[in-house]
């Protein structure tokens, strides 16, 4: 008995987009929007600075969000090109038999070959006939619509020894361990080696989740209740889509559960200092005291490149005249000192606390207030 399991372009492809695609493609963006909203001879963010740590993780939050709405849209869009049996035939997805006897019998007299007009083609109409006359085949045999309904079309083709709504069943929960076997096999050995740590937790409860939802479906004779209770009803209703078969549902979830498990392990690295080489909050070594200098220092030649800036910008009127372009960037770092550094929080309670220090028996209700 041959098994196909749905492991295939559809699963790692995303995988690849996810992991290395974005990222590189997050560079060439941020590079083209610094060049459209930074002015002329204006200084860029350089790499590694915290501003532009800061705007990579703003766009790559950005990106992954986007693909994962991207992701969702696209598997319902194909499952919406590709219809299914009962949108063929223009029944309702709980339909009886003799109400799709019925249906059948008015299609028959527009769509069967000897009733059709004469400049239709005939080979079209009679393939159009054949096709809908299999899709009633399929909903009037049990064990076929019972498989159909859960596994979708590609059971019918790949299991053709089966009968029974049992012999479907157990082909679809193999199908299950060969589909969700590797992928965990493959989770674990990356995890051994170092690799895809980042989310781990998330990827291996989506996996599960899913294996376990498909075997729910497999094994129950009713639809799952978040179909029958919520989603189609709302369907239905608000007329914004035909109802959901359960092969359809595990469509969505197993893109949706995957894509989540993806963004949410991707987006873990994004609140670090580097995304890149993430530091331990508890690594004191002098490898980790050199790169925190590193960023501070960074972080002082940005604040000193904007300030002289400002201090170009303000004292422009007093070009011509060196004296008064002096004591203009006397008065400008004075006022900084006394009346922006001062009153920052973080400054006032260092100066206090450092007072404290040098006189024994300070008040407490002077702690960085003076």
């Amino acid at each position: 008995m041959a098994i196909e399991s749905s492991l295939s372009w559809e699963t790692i492809g995303p995988f690849i987009v996810w992991q290395f695609l974005i990222p590189w493609a997050a560079g060439w963006v941020q590079s083209i929007l610094y060049g459209i909203f930074i002015r002329a001879g204006d200084p860029k963010p350089q790499p590694g600075s915290p501003k532009y740590i800061k705007h990579r993780r703003q766009l790559l939050m950005l990106i992954y969000a986007a693909y994962f709405a991207f992701t969702i849209y696209e598997v319902d869009f194909t499952l919406q090109q590709a219809s299914n049996a009962y949108n063929d035939l223009g029944v309702p997805i709980d339909v009886e038999d003799a109400g799709l006897q019925s249906k059948f019998r008015k299609l028959t007299v527009r769509f069967h070959p000897d009733k059709v007009g004469p400049k239709v083609d005939r080979d079209a109409a009679n393939a159009y006939y054949v096709h809908l006359k299999h899709a009633r085949d399929i909903i009037l045999d049990p064990a076929k619509r019972f498989a159909y309904d859960r596994f979708g079309p590609n059971i019918l083709r790949q299991c053709h020894h089966c009968l029974t709504i049992k012999e479907y069943t157990n082909y679809a929960l193999i199908v299950v361990l060969w589909t969700y076997g590797p992928l965990l096999s493959i989770l674990l050995a990356a995890n051994a080696l170092g690799f895809l740590k980042d989310g781990a937790y998330w990827r291996y409860l989506a996996i599960l989740a899913l294996a376990t939802f498909e075997a729910r479906t497999a094994l129950r004779p009713d639809h799952p209740p978040v179909l029958t209770t919520y989603l189609n009803p709302l369907l239905t209703n608000l007329r914004l889509r035909p109802a959901y078969l359960p092969f359809q549902l595990t469509a969505i979830l197993r893109k949706a559960s995957l894509s989540m498990a993806q963004f949410l392990g991707l987006l873990i690295p994004l609140y670090r200092d580097d995304p890149q080489k993430p530091a331990k909050p508890t690594d004191d070594s002098d490898e980790a005291r050199h790169k925190q200098v590193d960023r501070l220092e960074n972080l002082v030649r940005e604040a000193t490149l904007d300030a002289s800036r400002l201090l170009d910008l303000e004292s422009t009127p007093f070009r011509e005249n060196e004296k008064a372009k002096s004591e203009l960037r006397e008065a400008l770092k004075k006022y900084m000192v006394q009346n922006v550094v001062h009153q920052e929080r973080e400054v006032r309670n260092a100066i206090g606390q450092s007072m404290a220090r040098r006189r024994a028996g300070v008040p407490a209700g002077a702690r960085g207030n003076r």
